[in-house]
């Protein structure tokens, strides 16, 4: 009985680096894949975080061509960074999302009624409407405003 199995043996020597995932067809192609996939999906939902797992997805690629254990500690870094960038991303989009779904709930049950913060301008048309109409200050019209003048 043989100490090491030999399909074992042989599915490691189609491996070309230690430190890639899988052989070098089987990982292009699943590069390929993934970036068909989160490119559509970019495409039609206009996200970041799904340019983020394609390069995610897609970085693994190096580790074919570069076998080192400095170009394997920089893409593990590299994999890290953008795994906790996806996160942070996700998250904001999560909570825009909600918003943009409860503002379209709002809008939907009562239309808000748009006043301006600034009604001095307003202030400034009656006073000069009022007196317009009366030249007298003890007439009716003019005394009607008095509290508005200042």
């Amino acid at each position: 009985m043989p100490i090491f199995d030999t399909s074992l043996i042989s599915a490691a020597a189609v491996l070309r680096s230690r430190f890639a995932p899988m052989p070098l067809g089987l990982h292009i192609a699943f590069c390929v894949f993934a970036t068909v996939v989160f490119g559509l999906i970019f495409i039609r939902k206009k996200t970041v975080s799904s340019l983020i797992w394609m390069l995610i997805c897609d970085t693994t690629a190096v580790l074919q061509f570069f076998n080192d254990p400095m170009t394997a500690t920089a893409v593990a870094v590299c994999e890290i960074f953008l795994f906790a960038l996806l996160a942070v991303v996700s998250i904001r989009e999560k909570k825009a999302e909600k918003a943009k779904k409860l503002a379209e709930e709002n809008a939907d049950e009562e239309p808000e009624q748009q006043f301006p913060d600034d009604l001095n301008d307003l202030d400034r048309l009656i006073k000069s409407e009022t007196s317009k109409l009366s030249d007298n200050s003890n007439d009716v019209i003019h005394n009607a405003f008095e509290d508005d003048q200042r």
